[in-house]
C-alpha cells in the first residue's frame, strides 16, 4: 500500500506545482513557438514540463529508496538528460551535441543496468555481453530519441508513457524490485498530475526536457523488467514490443528521410501523429487512436512474455504493418463514406427520446446510483481496513488540493471525483453486498450489484456519448485528455488482469471500471445539469468519509 500512496503524493505534488511554474515560464518567456514545418500548435506554449518530472521523481527516490548510491549511475543519466533537454529548450542544440551527451546518459543506465545480466535475447538471437552491450546502447539512444520524436500532439507522449508504466509496475509486483517499484509509482502519480496540464487542450508542453527524461526514465525501467533474474539474460525482444509505436514510427520516419535525400535528423510532419491529425480528425481523438494502438503492442508484449515468444513475434510484425501503411489506410477509410451514413442515422433519431432521456432517464438513474451509495454505507460491515490509513492520507491530499484549486478550475478538478468513488469502491470492495445481491430488498431480488449497476449505466452513458452534440446544452467537452487516458489505462488493465499471472488481490480492474462508469456518469448530469456541480462534488468526498467512520467504528 506504500505504492500507493507515493503515487497519489507524486500526483497531487505535481498537480499543485505545475501551474505555478507555467507561470514561471510565461514570465521569463520560456516558451515553445509555433512552426509550420513540424508543429501543430498556432500560439507559443510554455515548455521544459520535464524538470517537473524529473524533480518530483528524484525527490520520492531520495525519500522512499533509501539506497541512492546503489543507483547513483542511473541518476548521473537522468540528470544529463534532464541538462541536455533543458538547454535545448532554452537555446536549442544541434543533432550531433544531442547524440553525444545522450551517448553519456545512455552509457550511465548501460553501467547501471550491465552487473543484472549476462546475455542478450534479441528476437531468438543469444547475444553474449560484448556484442549486447554495443546494441543495447543503441537502444538505449535510439528509444529515448523515439519519444523526443513522438512529442508532437498534447498528452501523447505522456499518455504513452503513463500506459507502459502502469503495465511495467503490475509487472512489477512480483519481482519485489523496490527501486523499481519506487521509481514506477512515483513516475505513474507524477505523470497523471502532470496530464492534468499537458492533456489536450495543453497549458504546458513536455519540451526536449520532458520528452527525453520520459525516453529515459521508461527504457529504464522496461530494460530493468526485461532481465530474467534467474537465467541472467536480458529479453530486447519484450522491449521492443512494448515500446513498438514510437521506436516503429521513428525508425520509418528516419528510412523514409534517407530513401528521399533528406537530412535523417531534419524535423518533417511524416510522424504517425502528423498523417492522422492530418485526415481531419481531432487532436483529442487522434491522440486516443494512437495511445490505443499502443495499448495492443502492451498486450503483444504479454502474450509473448507469458505465452508463446514465436507467435508474439508473429503478432508483433503484424500490428507494425497499419504503423508503415496509415496513410493509406486511413485514405481508404475516409473514402468509404462510413462517417457520413453514420451522422445521417443520428441525425434522423426522435427528439422527443432525446428529451425523455434528459428529463426522465437520467435523473430516474441518478437516484438510483445514490441510493447505491447509501445501502453500501449502511450495509458496510467488512470493509477493507487494509485501506483505511492511505485512504485518509489520499483524501487529505485530494482536499487540500480542492481547497486551493477548485475555484480555479472546475473542469480539471472533477477528476477528483472520480478518485474519491474509486476509493469508495476500494474500501467497500471485501464487503460481500458487492457481490451477492440485494436479497434484504424484496423488490431487486437476487441481483448482483456490480452486473446491476453496470448494466444501467452501461446504456445510459452509451446513448449520450452517440447523441452527445443533440443533449449537450453547452459545448463543454464530455471527457478530457486525461479522461480519455484513464479509458486507454482500463483497457491495458483489463488485458493485463487477464492475460499476467500475479495476485488477485492486484487485480482491481472491475472496480476501476465500475468506478469511472458513474465518473462518466456524473459529468453527464452536470452537462445536462450543472447546478448540480458543487452539490455532487462534496458527496462524492462525504461518501468516502462516512466509510472511513463506519471502518473506525466497527
Amino acid at each position: 500500500m506504500q505504492y500507493i500512496i507515493i503515487s497519489f503524493a507524486a500526483l497531487i505534488l505535481s498537480v499543485f506545482i505545475t501551474p505555478y511554474f507555467i507561470e514561471l515560464l510565461n514570465k521569463i518567456r520560456i516558451t515553445d513557438l509555433p512552426d509550420s514545418r513540424r508543429k501543430v500548435h498556432t500560439a507559443p506554449m510554455p515548455l521544459s514540463g520535464g524538470i517537473i518530472i524529473f524533480m518530483v521523481v528524484v525527490t520520492f527516490l531520495f525519500i522512499f529508496y533509501g539506497d541512492i548510491n546503489s543507483v547513483k549511475f542511473f541518476i548521473f543519466g537522468s540528470v544529463i538528460i534532464l541538462a541536455l533537454g533543458t538547454y535545448d529548450d532554452l537555446l536549442g542544440a544541434g543533432w550531433l551535441l544531442k547524440f553525444l551527451y545522450q551517448s553519456f546518459a545512455a552509457i550511465c543506465l548501460l553501467i547501471f543496468i550491465l552487473p543484472k545480466f549476462n546475455s542478450l535475447i534479441f528476437f531468438g538471437i543469444e547475444l553474449s555481453i560484448i556484442p549486447a552491450s554495443v546494441l543495447l546502447l543503441f537502444f538505449i539512444i535510439g528509444t529515448i530519441n523515439s519519444f523526443n520524436l513522438l512529442d508532437g500532439l498534447d498528452g501523447l507522449a505522456s499518455g504513452i508513457a503513463l500506459l507502459v508504466s502502469v503495465l511495467l509496475f503490475f509487472l512489477s509486483l512480483n519481482s519485489l524490485n523496490q527501486f523499481l517499484l519506487v521509481l514506477l509509482a512515483s513516475f505513474i502519480g507524477c505523470i497523471i498530475g502532470f496530464l492534468k496540464y499537458n492533456a489536450y487542450p495543453a497549458r504546458i508542453f513536455l519540451g526536449d526536457s520532458g520528452s527525453l527524461v520520459l525516453g529515459y526514465i521508461v527504457t529504464s525501467a522496461v530494460l530493468l523488467l526485461a532481465v530474467d533474474n534467474n537465467t541472467q539474460t536480458l529479453d530486447l525482444t519484450f522491449t521492443i514490443i512494448l515500446l513498438a509505436v514510437p521506436i516503429a514510427d521513428a525508425l520509418k520516419v528516419m528510412l523514409q528521410r534517407l530513401f528521399t535525400g533528406r537530412h535523417p535528423f531534419i524535423a518533417d510532419k511524416n510522424h504517425i501523429h502528423h498523417i492522422v491529425f492530418s485526415k481531419n480528425i481531432t487532436h483529442k481523438t487522434t491522440v486516443f487512436i494512437i495511445t490505443l494502438y499502443s495499448v495492443l503492442f502492451a498486450a503483444n508484449a504479454i502474450y509473448y512474455r507469458f505465452y508463446s515468444e514465436l507467435y508474439g513475434i508473429i503478432m508483433f510484425l503484424i500490428l507494425t504493418i497499419p504503423l508503415i501503411f496509415a496513410n493509406r489506410i486511413l485514405n481508404f477509410i475516409i473514402n468509404s463514406e462510413k462517417l457520413i451514413l453514420y451522422g445521417r442515422a443520428i441525425n434522423r433519431f426522435p427528439q422527443y427520446l432525446i428529451n425523455f432521456y434528459k428529463t426522465g432517464v437520467v435523473p430516474v438513474v441518478a437516484v438510483f446510483v445514490m441510493f447505491s451509495f447509501i445501502y453500501l454505507l449502511a450495509a458496510g460491515k467488512n470493509l477493507s481496513a487494509e485501506f483505511l490509513i492511505p485512504s485518509f492520507i489520499i483524501l487529505g491530499l485530494l482536499l487540500l488540493f480542492t481547497i486551493i484549486n477548485y475555484k480555479r478550475s472546475k473542469l480539471f478538478t472533477d477528476i477528483i471525483v472520480f478518485f474519491n468513488i474509486l476509493i469508495f469502491f476500494i474500501i467497500n470492495q471485501t464487503n460481500s453486498v458487492l457481490y451477492k445481491d440485494f436479497s434484504q430488498i424484496p423488490i431487486l431480488g437476487n441481483i448482483n450489484f456490480h452486473l446491476l449497476i453496470i448494466a444501467i449505466l452501461f446504456p445510459v452513458v452509451g446513448f449520450f456519448l452517440f447523441f452527445r452534440d443533440r443533449i449537450q446544452q453547452n459545448r463543454e467537452m464530455l471527457l478530457t485528455g486525461l479522461d480519455l487516458v484513464i479509458v486507454l489505462l482500463l483497457v491495458l488493465l483489463s488485458i493485463s488482469s487477464n492475460l499476467i499471472p500475479i495476485a488477485k488481490s492486484y487485480i482491481i480492474t472491475d472496480t476501476i471500471f465500475r468506478s469511472f462508469l458513474i465518473y462518466i456518469f456524473y459529468k453527464i448530469v452536470i452537462q445536462i445539469q450543472p447546478k448540480f456541480r458543487s452539490l455532487l462534488y462534496a458527496f462524492s468526498f462525504l461518501t468516502v468519509l462516512l466509510s472511513q467512520t463506519i471502518l473506525l467504528i466497527s
